[in-house]
């Protein structure tokens, strides 16, 4: 299957994802489908990195790293309009060029991986399944429902494996899912005084956990759809495993 991965970066830094992993975005994504489109989309603020020489590095050297994993990255750059009242604004919208992209290339795709939570995106959403192809999106927060509509299959960016750094403590990539680890999951189930769980394992497949309401975060009601970062541990008073410590990311 060809697959394109399709990246509204500043959106999606502003609402949750700001230290993702592109590389683990990736595995995730492809799997064992071929990346024909990695395109992550970015502003740039062309005035400042004339004067700001440690801004430019910076820049430069982080698109050189997405360029590493194998990402195209497409910067537009940032604008800056006075206002009626005389103060500046800088404005970096990359919305037309990303989907003008997605819908020219989607011809010869087969599935879009879209991260973003903007609406806007929506129409663009409708015209390219109209051409077959399927669209999943990544988000975190701040997602229009809209979109979520739309899509094909929507993933919480929170329940992918390490591609965003557990909260609560410094712990190896390759730890998550062991006991004692750390990870997220949400909630599919709630039931008197006990709920269950579901998370992703390193190699993403969905598994099941139990908690019970003790380990909730203090006055925190627990609905279906929460999203929690908690502890694994042995569960002592039946089979299997339990979430401790849970603390409430979305």
């Amino acid at each position: 299957m060809k697959v394109g991965i399709y990246i509204d970066a500043y959106n999606i830094s502003l609402n949750g994802g700001y230290a993702m992993r592109y590389d683990i975005l990736r595995d995730f994504c492809l799997m064992n489908d071929k990346g024909l489109r990695l395109n992550t989309y970015m502003v740039f603020d062309e005035e400042r990195a004339a004067e700001d020489i440690e801004y430019r590095d910076r820049q430069y050297g982080y698109f050189s790293v997405l360029r590493s994993f194998g990402y195209k990255v497409v910067t537009k750059p940032v604008r800056r309009y006075k206002t009626e009242s005389g103060d500046w604004v800088t404005k970096g919208n990359v919305d037309v060029e990303m989907a003008t992209d997605m819908i020219i290339q989607a011809a010869n795709l087969d599935k879009i991986f879209l991260l973003t939570g903007d609406g806007d995106f929506t129409k663009a959403v409708a015209a390219i399944q109209n051409m077959g192809v399927r669209v999943e999106l990544i988000a975190f927060r701040n997602i229009s429902r809209d979109l979520i509509n739309e899509c094909d299959q929507f993933t919480s960016g929170f329940l992918i494996p390490n591609l965003l750094p557990v909260r609560s403590v410094d712990q190896d990539p390759l730890d998550w899912g062991k006991e004692d680890s750390r990870v997220r999951g949400v909630c599919y189930n709630v039931d008197e005084g006990y709920g269950f769980m579901r998370y992703l394992d390193l190699e993403f497949q969905p598994r099941e956990i139990f908690f019970h309401f003790s380990q909730l975060p203090r006055g925190h009601h627990v609905r279906v759809d929460d999203i929690f970062e908690f502890t694994i541990v042995p569960n002592l008073k039946r089979d299997g495993l339990m979430g401790i410590d849970l603390e409430l990311i979305r």
